[in-house]
């Protein structure tokens, strides 16, 4: 079992590719445990918002995933996957900086369209680097690698959370989530360090 571990972080420790994604990866899970942690806080206690619009404005999340997950196929054909993975991480870190700038009233609105944007971005991204590792992963080591990745990317949700309701009790919710979105820039940072800035397809 020890060494089936370590051939699944060999690899992915030395894959050009899938390295950064893993770290792109677990920037972004880092992020959305901390949304998830902030989120009904922020529109309850900071925007006073009613329980109605908090559904709703929660659910504009999935919203944006949908229309992400619909568009990948086409923007991976028309800019490649290396492309559409950094253009992704960007807009996702835009849409994320304007959740915190939300107000009360028709104001709410730049949070759903903050919380679409972000899940879109995220969507893309991950539909791209995983179809990406499940295609390039030899056959018998594809279950350890993913094991590897969701180890380290799942990982990072908790710590999101905890490090998000901690920023919320010290600064308050707005505060914490400007953090959050400013911490979602990692993503971008990453793979724009990685050998994928000069890539169109991530083959």
């Amino acid at each position: 079992m020890r060494e089936q571990i370590r051939e699944g972080w060999r690899f992915v420790a030395r894959h050009p590719v899938i390295r950064p994604c893993v770290a792109d990866a677990t920037a972004v899970n880092f992020v959305c445990g901390g949304l998830m942690t902030l989120t009904p806080v922020f529109l309850v206690r900071t925007l006073d918002a009613p329980a109605a619009a908090v559904g709703a404005l929660m659910a504009t999340g999935g919203l944006g995933s949908l229309l992400g997950a619909a568009a990948t196929p086409r923007l991976v054909k028309w800019a490649g996957g290396a492309r559409a993975l950094r253009w992704a991480a960007v807009v996702a870190t835009a849409f994320a900086l304007l959740l915190p700038l939300a107000g009360s009233g028709w104001a709410t609105l730049v949070f759903a369209l903050g919380n679409a944007g972000f899940s879109a971005g995220v969507v893309v991204s991950s539909i791209v680097t995983r179809t990406h590792r499940q295609t390039h992963t030899p056959p018998e080591l594809l279950s350890r690698v993913m094991a590897t990745v969701r180890f380290v990317s799942w990982g990072a949700i908790p710590v999101g959370a905890l490090a998000a309701g901690a920023a919320a009790a010290a600064w308050g919710p707005r505060t914490a989530l400007l953090l959050v979105a400013v911490v979602s820039a990692m993503g971008p940072a990453i793979l724009l360090a990685s050998p994928i800035r000069r890539m169109r397809d991530l083959d």
